[in-house]
């Protein structure tokens, strides 16, 4: 399983990052911080910079995809991928 934390700008929100055929196809999840602890991903610490930020869990097949799509994505200011 792969957790990709995001950053985001103040003027978005987590339901632009993917689009519904890139959720369908890989099967990722979206989270704010709360959801993800009580899902199970638990010990990673607050952004100290106190930006807004989600996390996405994907397969590691699916790494590139939603990388990519992070990447192009206007409203990501950051994110960093770690492998759980």
């Amino acid at each position: 399983m792969h957790l990709f934390e995001v950053f985001l700008s103040n003027a978005w929100d987590r339901d632009t990052l993917l689009s519904a055929e890139v959720l369908e196809t890989t099967g990722a999840q979206i989270f704010d911080a709360k959801e993800a602890e009580l899902v199970g991903f638990e010990g990673i610490p607050d952004d100290p910079s106190g930006r807004p930020r989600v996390f996405i869990a994907c397969s590691p097949t699916d790494e590139r995809l939603v990388a990519s799509r992070l990447e192009a994505h206007s409203g990501v200011e950051a994110f960093k991928l770690h492998r759980v």
